[in-house]
This record gives C-alpha cells, structure tokens and sequence, in this order.
C-alpha cells in the first residue's frame, strides 16, 4: 500500500526543525537553561503551544504564560545563536534516516520543498551545514508568511511553488502546529513525533504516524 501511495504523490514537503534536524532538543534544553538563569520555568504546556510556530507567535505565546516581563528576545537570542555556531561546524545532529529518505526521494525524482517557521538564515546554515540543498527546489521560510504554523499558509505556498496540488502532496511534521496546518491545506500529514506523543485530536488529523523517517523509508518502499 506504501508504495502505491508514495507512486501517486507529485511533491514532498519538510518540515525542518525537530523533524529534519535534532533542533528542539537544543531549543527546549538550552532555552530552559537560559530561562531558569533569570528565574523563569519554561513548562511542558508551553513547549507544545510554542513548537513549530513563527518567532513573533512564540514571543506572544511566550509572554502571556510567563508574565508580559519574559525577555523572550533575549533568551531566543542566545539560543539561536547556540544553534548558529554549531550548524557552522555541522554539528546539529540530522534525524535517524534524513538523508536516506532525501536521496530515495531524489532518486525518484520527487519535488521536495522545505516549508519551515524558521527564518532563512537559520534555514540556510543548518541545511548547508549538511549539505542538503540540493534536495529542495525552495524554501518557504517565516519571511514569506503573513500566517504561521497552524495556518496553512506556509504549505499552500510551498504547494503553490511547484504548481502541485495539495491532493497530491505528503507533509512530514513533527510539531502539532504543523499537523494541524497541512491538514488544513488538505495535503497528507505524515507525523513523525519528536518532542511530542500526538494527542488524540492529532491522531485524528494524520493520515500516517512513524517513529522515524526510517520507518517513513520502509513504507514508502513497501516494506511494511
């Protein structure tokens, strides 16, 4: 069945952060060091309202869970800056088969689009920290959105771009934004969880979820 789904779809779009590269951890680690430094706890609650959203979303987020006084620019600051210095040296860690799933997608010639909420700069030194531009035909990054993550803004831009129905287009997610957005696009979810085990709403709005993007691999292969 994997394989006959993966023959009928036209365009793939990836997320980036937590689904692409091992990012949260160092986002939700660092920045809860970096908080607890001037006497905030940032929670659970808030690392799910706050994963896969735009910057200006998470500072809004943000502030009005820990008091309009977070110095939320300060904190991200340092924290992309962290994540910056070792995409530099490639040293932010690629998910479990990343590139394998890439180069089989390439190898069958299927257009790929990153779709991420982060900012191009961040974009760029992560993915050529790997070497991984050749993958995706675009970026769709925060710049080009008025509406982040769980609007569908950022998806049926990147559907747009290569001039691909939603239909015929697989959104990999890890976020519960993310799913909720490409859902809302009508693409087809496939949730991959990170940080986050998917709530039963969640589970409502996958079309596949995988543990890995090895298991994404197998899938598409028809193994499984």
């Amino acid at each position: 069945m994997g394989k006959k789904f993966f023959d009928e779809i036209e365009l793939f779009l990836f997320d980036m952060d937590g689904l692409l590269f091992d990012t949260e951890t160092i986002y939700v680690e660092y920045g809860r060091e970096v908080a607890k430094k001037t006497g905030y706890t940032i929670t659970k609650d808030i690392v799910e309202k706050t994963t896969g959203v735009t910057n200006d979303k998470a500072r809004i987020l943000f502030k009005e869970s820990l008091g309009q006084d977070f110095p939320y620019d300060e904190m991200m600051g340092k924290v992309k800056n962290h994540i910056l210095e070792l995409a530099k040296k490639s040293e932010v860690p690629l998910k479990p088969g990343a590139l394998e799933l890439l180069e089989f997608l390439r190898e069958n010639n299927k257009e790929m689009i990153l779709a991420t909420s982060s900012d191009l700069f961040m974009a760029e030194a992560l993915i050529n920290g790997k070497d991984l531009k050749k993958y995706f035909s675009y970026f769709v990054t925060a710049e080009d959105v008025v509406h982040g993550k769980p609007d569908p803004e950022v998806f049926l831009i990147g559907t747009k771009k290569a001039g691909v129905s939603p239909e015929k287009t697989v959104v990999f997610e890890d976020s519960f934004n993310g799913i909720r957005a490409a859902h809302a696009a009508r693409t087809f979810p496939i949730m991959v969880p990170d940080k986050l085990k998917p709530t039963e709403e969640i589970e409502k709005l996958v079309y596949k979820k995988f543990n890995s993007l090895v298991e994404v691999l197998d899938y598409f292969k028809g193994n499984n």
